[in-house]
């Protein structure tokens, strides 16, 4: 069953990765039938609410290198997607593939991407918005959409400096990007480019994205939503559920270690120094938000382990001391798929920016505080306090 082209675009950076590829099989299974499992506004207590229809989100997008269908083939035979699915969804792969955009990579890439992609590359900043903005124009145009949401779901970017004024919240991205180095924030330029077209903009990745003040005030003045950063899928997403619990009952944590393994292109990123700066220190910062306590010796490792494909596990290990000194501990593995996990997520983020705009919502939503492991406009970590304020925006 094909998606409405009356309806709403997704339009994703990144859309031969393994999570984009999950959500345009899963937008597809939902249309057949499958249960909405792990997608919270689909769930008992949101259900009701008038999110946007899943038949009415058509995927489009942006990517510098791959295949989609590559990317479907070797989702389904590491049993992340449902073979069957993945044939299902040929005819939907090439639509898509005929409509993709190249992407605009990093510098320090360009001997792997495609030709398109490489000659983006030549575009000084401002020019590589206006290509972007060209192209949700075209699609919106092409296929009969009413309206968009950029989701920039591209790989882990290298830490950079902040140049001079992006630091303003009154300072204008546009203009901004006039003297903007040629190695600027990719999610700056997609994040300037959705607001400029009035496009809810997601960033779930580590990049900076929404967290720069410029953006995120021209976004406030434009009455479009930012959302990010960073999705909170895993490990990280079980420890703001844990560390409460050791606050709460005056439990003294002495030490949180977490060790994660994973595969996939991510992973492989992840395997760059410069790259996984950023994704370990939103990792660890959650836990001295919550436990309030600047003692506690907590570290993160990361390692890509090519074989786990898609797959991630992570082995956590807490020493905590209880009443009259006794030490003890507690350990957990956690041990499931990447985009399987993040894919429901991205649906339920899309129709939260839309259910803001509609509401006449601009600028930073804290209430999607409950989905990123580094959530923009928002201190408390503590995911079930984050869950209240999420239920409380719902329900206003």
């Amino acid at each position: 069953m094909s998606p409405d082209p009356r309806g709403t675009g997704l339009f994703i950076a990144g859309v031969r990765g393994a999570v984009a590829t999950t959500v345009v099989h899963g937008l597809e299974g939902l249309r057949a039938g499958t249960p909405p499992v792990g997608l919270v506004t689909a769930s008992p207590p949101f259900a009701h609410l008038p999110w946007e229809p899943a038949a009415g989100l058509h995927v489009c997008g942006w990517d510098v290198a791959g295949n989609l269908h590559r990317s479907a083939e070797e989702l389904g035979r590491t049993h992340v997607i449902p073979e069957d699915l993945v044939e299902l969804c040929a005819e939907l792969r090439d639509r898509i593939e005929l409509g993709l955009a190249p992407g605009i990579p990093d510098p320090e890439d360009v001997a792997a991407v495609d030709p398109g992609a490489r000659a983006r590359l030549e575009l000084a900043p401002r020019a590589a918005v206006e290509a972007l903005r060209e192209d949700i124009r075209g699609w919106k145009r092409a296929l009969g959409l009413q309206r968009g949401v950029v989701i920039y779901l591209a790989s882990v970017e290298r830490q950079r400096g902040l140049p001079a004024g992006w630091d303003d919240a009154n300072g204008d991205p546009l203009a901004l990007l006039e003297r903007a180095p040629r190695e600027l924030s990719r999610s700056l330029l997609y994040g300037a480019a959705a607001v400029a077209e009035g496009c809810p903009f997601i960033n779930f990745t580590p990049a900076p994205g929404p967290a720069v003040a410029a953006l995120a005030g021209m976004a406030r003045r434009a009455g479009v939503p930012v959302l990010g950063n960073d999705g909170k899928t895993g490990e990280t997403l079980v420890k703001t559920v844990l560390a409460p619990l050791f606050r709460d009952r005056a439990l003294n944590v002495l030490a949180w270690e977490g060790y994660n393994m994973l595969g996939n292109r991510d992973g492989a990123a992840l395997s760059d120094p410069e790259r996984r700066a950023a994704k370990i220190q939103n990792k660890d910062r959650v836990l001295a938000s919550i436990l309030g306590n600047a003692r506690a010796h907590t570290h993160v490792g990361i390692d890509f382990v090519p074989s786990l494909h898609d797959w991630k596990t992570a082995w956590d290990f807490i020493h905590f001391e209880g009443f009259l000194g006794a030490r003890m501990s507690l350990q957990f593995t956690w041990h499931g798929s990447d985009s399987a996990l993040a894919a429901p997520l991205v649906i339920d983020l899309s129709r939260i920016a839309l259910r803001a705009q509609d509401r006449g919502e601009g600028g930073l939503l804290p209430a999607a505080a409950p989905f990123f492991k580094n959530p923009v406009g928002v201190t408390e970590h503590d995911f079930h306090r984050q869950m209240d304020m999420f239920r409380r925006w719902c329900a206003r």
